[in-house]
C-alpha cells in the first residue's frame, strides 16, 4: 500500500491542528452537552450497532491525542475499512505504517465485515514490532466476532452499546444529579432499591430527561437533534434504516424477509410470539427462517429474545417475547413500516427495562463469557421479568398498588411505575418509580 493511501485518512501527519476539523470532532467540541468517550491504554476491540459514535469516539480519542496530550500526530494513524472485504488490507495498512519498534496508536474503524480480519490482526499481534502499538478496533457485526476470538492473544473484546439512562443522565443531567448517580452505582437489585430511593429530590428532573429517552434513546444523534429541534428529523430516521438495510445485505439476508419479521416484532411488541404465526402472516416459508433472522438481529444489536421461566429453567421452545435494544430502534422501525402507535409508550417502557437489566447484571462479562438470561413467568397472570429470586413487573400508569403485582410466589417483588413509591408492605412487594430505578444501574 501506498503511504500516500494513507495519509489521505490521517491529515494530522501534515497539520496537527486538522483533526480539530474534523466533522465528527467538531460536533463534540461544539456541543455544550458532551457524551464522555474514553478508550482505556490498550488493545481493545469494540463491537456494537451502526451509527451509535464509535467512529466519534476514535476521533475524539486521537483529538484528546494530539491536543490535549501532545502526542506526535505521525504516530498516530486511522484508517476505515467500510467498504473493504480483503483482509489482505489490513496486513498491508498494518505494514505500511508500522516499520518500526515506536510507540504507535492504530484505529481500525469498521472491520467485522471484512473477511477473515481476525487473520490479519493475529498475525500483526504475533509479530515483535506490535509490542509497543496500541491497537483500537471498531465493528459493528458480532458474526464474524464470534468465529475466532484470538484466544492468547492480548487484546479485549468489549461491547460499545447505546447510552444507558444512567449515563444518559451524567451526559446531559444538572451538575448535582451527576454528582450523586457517580457516587451511588449500584451494586445489586437490593442495593439498587435502596439507592432509589435517596434519588426523590431528584424525581421531576429525571422523569423530564427519561421522557426524551423514550422517544431517542441512547442513540447521540437521535438524543442531540431531539434537543436541538424538539424533534428527531427524518434524515435521522433515514440514516439508520439504511443502516439496518446494508448491515442486513453484508450478511446475505433477505431485506423483505426482514422487514417482515421486523413488522412482526413491532405489532406483538412485549408480547408473546409465536415464530410459525409470524412466518405464516408474513409470508415466509419456515419459523426456521424467522429464529435464523432473529438471531442476525442479536449479533446486529437490533433485538434479543426472552423465554418463559419454569421451575427456574428458561424454556427455549415455547412462545418467546422480542425487545429491542434500545427505545430509538423501537421509534425507528414503527416508523418505517407504518406502524405507530399512540399507545406504545408503556411497551417500549417495558423494553427500556428489559435492556437495563440485562446489561446490569451482565456488566461485568466480557464478549467471550455466557451472559446471563432473563426470563418472564407465564401463565394465567405472567410477570414481566424474573431473574433468580426478582421479579419485575412493570404498571406505566399513574396509579399503581400491590395487587398489580400478580400473586406469584417469589421472594422479592418489585413493582415499577410512572411515580408511585412504596415501601415494601406485608405482600413483599416494593413500588418504585421506573426513571429512578434505572438511573443506578
Amino acid at each position: 500500500m501506498e503511504i500516500e493511501q494513507l495519509a489521505s485518512q490521517n491529515p494530522w501527519w501534515s497539520n496537527k491542528d486538522s483533526i480539530k476539523k474534523d466533522d465528527k470532532v467538531k460536533k463534540v467540541l461544539e456541543t455544550k452537552e458532551k457524551i464522555q468517550y474514553s478508550l482505556s491504554d490498550e488493545n481493545q476491540v469494540l463491537i456494537g450497532p451502526r451509527q451509535l459514535g464509535k467512529t466519534t469516539a476514535l476521533k475524539y480519542d486521537i483529538y484528546k491525542k494530539i491536543i490535549l496530550e501532545d502526542k506526535d500526530p505521525s504516530s498516530i494513524m486511522y484508517y476505515s475499512f467500510d467498504t473493504v472485504r480483503d483482509f489482505e488490507v489490513i496486513k498491508d495498512v498494518l505494514n505500511t505504517f508500522v516499520t518500526d519498534e515506536n510507540k504507535k496508536y492504530i484505529y481500525l474503524d469498521e472491520v467485522s465485515f471484512v473477511n477473515e480480519w481476525q487473520r490479519a490482526v493475529k498475525q500483526f499481534l504475533d509479530i515483535e514490532k506490535s509490542k509497543n502499538v496500541v491497537l483500537y478496533i471498531t465493528g459493528s457485526s458480532s458474526i464474524n466476532l464470534k468465529k475466532e476470538l484470538m484466544p492468547g492473544r492480548k487484546i479485549k473484546f468489549l461491547e460499545f452499546l447505546p447510552l444507558s439512562f444512567r449515563d444518559f443522565l451524567l451526559s446531559f443531567g444538572s451538575e448535582p444529579l451527576k454528582r450523586f448517580i457517580k457516587n451511588n452505582r449500584a451494586e445489586d437489585f437490593r442495593n439498587a432499591l435502596n439507592i432509589a430511593h435517596e434519588l426523590l429530590t431528584y424525581f421531576n428532573e429525571i422523569s423530564k430527561w427519561f421522557n426524551i429517552y423514550i422517544k431517542t434513546g441512547g442513540y447521540p444523534d437521535a438524543i442531540f437533534d431531539y434537543l436541538g429541534k424538539g424533534r428527531i428529523s427524518d434524515d435521522i430516521y433515514d440514516t439508520h434504516w439504511n443502516a439496518f438495510i446494508s448491515d442486513i445485505s453484508r450478511d446475505n439476508k433477505s431485506v423483505e424477509i426482514a422487514t417482515a419479521i421486523i413488522y412482526g416484532i413491532v405489532e406483538s411488541y412485549s408480547s408473546k410470539i409465536n415464530l410459525s404465526n409470524i412466518a405464516r402472516m408474513q409470508g415466509i416459508k419456515s419459523h426456521v427462517t424467522v429464529r435464523e433472522y432473529l438471531e442476525t438481529f442479536d449479533n446486529l444489536f437490533i433485538s434479543k429474545s426472552i423465554f418463559p421461566n419454569a421451575d427456574k429453567k428458561y424454556v427455549f421452545r415455547k412462545e418467546r417475547k422480542v425487545y429491542f435494544n434500545d427505545p430509538f430502534l423501537y421509534n425507528l422501525f414503527a416508523k418505517k413500516i407504518n406502524l405507530l402507535d399512540r399507545n406504545s409508550e408503556s411497551k417500549i417502557v417495558e423494553g427500556i427495562l428489559f435492556n437495563h437489566l440485562y446489561r446490569f447484571i451482565n456488566k461485568n462479562k466480557t464478549i467471550t463469557e455466557p451472559k446471563t438470561s432473563i426470563g418472564f413467568y407465564s401463565g394465567k397472570r405472567e410477570v414481566d421479568f424474573v431473574i433468580n429470586n426478582f421479579g419485575f413487573e412493570v404498571k406505566w400508569q399513574n396509579e399503581v398498588n400491590k395487587t398489580d403485582f400478580p400473586n406469584i410466589e417469589l421472594k422479592n417483588k418489585i413493582l415499577l411505575s410512572k411515580k408511585t413509591l412504596e415501601i415494601e408492605n406485608t405482600n413483599g412487594v416494593t413500588i418504585l418509580p421506573l426513571p429512578l430505578f434505572i438511573s443506578i444501574l
